[in-house]
């Protein structure tokens, strides 16, 4: 690699993932050169000036800047396919958050413009790039419980408040949390197992029991299973779970022919269970020092990075843009036959 690949964030004019993740991770990356932020909201310009780039209030106007090569899209879920055609008819690259659109139609305006354009589009999936998923896919890949058969994802929680009740999110063409979260939880397990599934079935139902601003516009309750050609995923996604203090987090248990990894609700420890042995023992995370908010950053950093790299040397780099567009018209369906 000659070159660095020069970027430009939009959506970064209050704290937010567009500031609080890809500023940070745009700055602290050595192949990307991060030249300008865009934000319809003129305080913009405060978190521009802070990282001495340019700010734009006109996202037309930075498209048409010469110097940038790379967009980063961080706007709301129903902003991003139109944001993103933008940037690719403008002959720009792509990295969109998820989800990265929100009906079939436009994942289908995506999947003709990710063919056609002079740019590259790409979805960031930034949770494979932790360190607990780098974790758990390195012992995999080393073989400690054989071969994937099953994985289990599930997530229990209350749903981040959304104060404001005329919110796009409140309504039910914003698939609610399903569409937004669900992506990255299928594209690590889609990294574990090393294949892609081609149907979803799905079970839904809601808890009407809470404050508003929690309750979302649909389901907060999914149950979906991923079958693959050697492994099921199980996905569980649960916001039903309205007060503070009570029991939640993530769970993973990644089982195989020789035995079984499992993260518990809470903890980050993963457990090792081997087939015909009673004994238990703990696996270390790579990269252990890097702890909360330095660990989501640096996963970012990476997701940038890869992109980058793909810009400078046109070598792909997983996960595949078409498979990643793919999995998201699962995940489409799945809402739409729940």
């Amino acid at each position: 690699m000659t070159s660095k690949v020069t970027t430009a964030i939009l959506g970064a004019g209050q704290p937010n993932i567009a500031t609080n993740q890809h500023l940070p991770a745009s700055l602290k990356s050595e192949i990307v050169d991060l030249r300008a932020l865009c934000d319809r909201l003129e305080t913009v310009k405060d978190y521009a000036n802070e990282a001495g780039v340019k700010a734009y209030t006109d996202y037309e106007e930075m498209l048409a800047d010469s110097e940038i090569d790379m967009i980063q899209i961080a706007t709301p879920d129903q902003f991003h396919c139109q944001h993103a055609l933008m940037a690719l008819e403008a002959g720009k690259h792509v990295l969109l958050q998820k989800p990265p659109c929100i009906s079939m139609q436009e994942l289908q305006q995506l999947q003709d413009a990710a063919k056609n354009a002079k740019g590259k589009l790409k979805i960031i999936l930034n949770q494979r790039h932790t360190k607990l998923t780098r974790s758990i896919h390195k012992y995999i890949t080393d073989g400690v419980i054989g071969d994937v058969r099953e994985i289990i994802i599930k997530f229990r929680g209350r749903r981040f408040p959304i104060e404001n009740l005329d919110s796009f999110y409140f309504k039910k063409e914003s698939g609610g949390v399903w569409l937004h979260n669900t992506m990255h939880w299928l594209d690590e397990a889609v990294l574990y197992a090393a294949e892609m599934p081609k149907t979803v079935n799905i079970l839904s139902t809601k808890n009407e029991n809470g404050i508003p601003q929690c309750l979302g516009e649909g389901p907060n309750y999914w149950s979906a299973i991923f079958p693959m050609e050697k492994v099921t995923f199980l996905f569980e996604y649960n916001t039903m779970l309205m007060h503070e203090g009570m029991p939640g987090g993530m769970q993973r248990i990644i089982i195989g022919t020789e035995g079984e990894i499992r993260q518990n609700y809470g903890s980050e420890d993963l457990i090792l269970y081997k087939k015909g042995s009673d004994e238990i023992s703990n696996l270390p995370l790579l990269d252990s020092q890097l702890v909360g908010l330095e660990d989501v950053i640096e996963a970012f950093r990476q997701g940038i990075d890869d992109f980058a790299k793909e810009i400078i040397d046109g070598k792909q780099r997983e996960p595949k843009t078409e498979d990643s567009l793919n999995l998201f018209k699962l995940i489409l369906q799945g809402l739409n036959n729940e």
